[in-house]
Formats: C-alpha cells, structure tokens, sequence
C-alpha cells in the first residue's frame, strides 16, 4: 500500500530501494587537521516498481496520472521498516510499457518511479 497526496492505493510493489544521505555544510579544518561539518539531516529517496498486474486498469490510471501530474511536489507515505513514513517528495518518473492491448483495455506494466525527498526526515 502506498499514499500520495491523501489518495490511497492498495497496490502491490514488487521492489522498494531506499537510499539514505546526508546533507551536510563543511565548516573548515582546524589546526589538528580535523573536518568540521554541520548536519542538516537525513534524507530519504526511494525507488519503487508497482506490481501493476495485480491492479486493475482504472486504478492505474489513476496511480499515473497521480503521480505524472505537473506539481512541485507530492505528499507520499511509503513503508518504512516495520513502519511507514510520510514526506515531500519530487518524483522522477521512470517508465512503463504497454504489456497487452485488448479492444476495451490496455494493460500496462514496469512502472517504477522516483521519490526525491525535498526535506530532511531526520534532522539533528
């Protein structure tokens, strides 16, 4: 399950890559030849591929065109854990690709997306 701007989709993920970093100001080197930095916090950046053939197609138009939408940012809540977190993400949308195509649908699968976290989900 995931959650984007309040709307929730019991969709399956067939991967999840979390990837941490740190944002971080240097404050020079002392005379002992020691870095000093300043710790702004930990950002989380996640790399999700849906399992779209457990979804049916109107849910994931809408999932799409969600998450495709020209905005600055989406509100995301994601597992976390044994958990979920919630933050501002910008998403980098990677692809999808037409798997079949019948007279009154198309299926759609390899949808993998992005999430770039804009603030620190874990500050000093």
């Amino acid at each position: 399950m995931i959650i984007i701007d309040g709307q929730t989709f019991d969709v399956g993920i067939t991967k999840i890559t979390r990837k941490a970093s740190q944002s971080a100001e240097s404050l020079g080197t002392t005379l002992d030849g020691k870095k000093h930095y300043d710790v702004k916090g930990t950002y989380y950046d996640y790399d999700v591929t849906f399992n779209t053939r457990a979804m049916n197609v109107v849910a994931y138009d809408r999932l799409y065109e969600l998450i495709t939408e020209p905005v600055e940012h989406h509100t995301v809540t994601i597992p976390y854990g044994q958990s979920t977190i919630t933050f501002l993400a910008r998403t980098k949308v990677g692809n999808d690709t037409l798997k079949f195509n019948y007279t009154n649908a198309k299926k759609w699968g390899g949808f993998t997306v992005t999430f770039e976290s804009l603030e620190p989900q874990r500050e000093v």
